[in-house]
């Protein structure tokens, strides 16, 4: 498998619609996929990124071919190894009343096929939908609630959770921030696509830094540079938390 020790970095972007990148009731299609590519990148310039995106609109967890099955195929006997699989899906499922824990179990299958082969996985929470609070959204937002504390409390070697319901939570923005980046009330405009890549891109930039630290000596990791020691005010947070404030990647962290 190819690896940061390697000069590849595979990564895969799988889901449904909001993978896909759905806006405009289906005239645009704008993945987060290509920001995070571009910040992965940028972090990485000596590595030669390779983003897949597999996003079907519609897509449901729990109906086999529509998930399972299309993870599998990623994973065939022809297949090109991957380094990493990004997985977010289980929004239409609580759409339609599908419960929490059946989510989780047809979830953990799909996890399952890409560690099985290799592949680290960074699984997100499913995000806020943009309605207001009534009887309905209230069930939705306590499935919702349940199935992400499932995936954020999920345990499992190369198995690592990022908490994109935290990270764009859509009571916490403006009128204006709400009309910039949501385009209807479960999708989102290019501009939310791309918040969508920043954010998941700094999480999995941390957690590749965090990686390469591990395996280097304690001599390589002493290096020090020009306002590597330099506290910035978004380093708030636990550190060991990849969903808490923003990721500083220094130099120290890249040589």
């Amino acid at each position: 498998m190819a690896s940061l020790n390697g000069t590849r970095l595979r990564i895969l972007c799988f889901g449904d619609s909001l993978t896909a990148g759905y806006s405009c009731y289906g005239a645009v299609y704008h993945p987060y996929e290509e920001k995070l590519d571009q910040m992965v990148a940028m972090a990485f310039p000596e590595y030669t990124v390779q983003t897949v995106e597999d996003g079907k609109p519609g897509a449901m967890v729990c109906v086999e071919r529509d998930f399972l099955g299309r993870m599998q195929r990623h994973f065939g006997p022809s297949s090109q190894p991957f380094d990493w699989a990004i997985v977010l899906g289980g929004t239409n499922d609580i759409a339609i009343g599908v419960e929490a824990e059946t989510i989780y179990e047809s979830l953990k299958k799909v996890w399952s096929v890409a560690l099985t082969h290799g592949t680290r996985v960074l699984a997100l929470t499913v995000p806020d939908v943009a309605m207001q609070p009534s009887p309905r959204t209230a069930r939705v937002d306590a499935t919702r609630k349940k199935l992400n504390d499932l995936i954020k409390g999920h345990k499992q070697e190369n198995f690592h959770a990022y908490d994109l319901q935290a990270a764009i939570p859509y009571a916490s923005f403006s009128d204006a921030e709400r009309n910039l980046y949501w385009d209807d009330a479960v999708h989102f405009t290019p501009d939310g696509y791309d918040l969508i890549g920043r954010k998941v891109g700094m999480a999995l930039v941390s957690l590749l830094v965090r990686e390469r630290t591990q395996s280097e000596t304690p001599a390589r990791r002493q290096r020090v540079y020009r306002d590597d020691d330099r506290v910035f005010d978004e380093e708030g947070g636990d550190p060991n938390a990849i969903d808490q404030g923003y990721i500083v990647v220094r130099r120290k962290d890249l040589d």
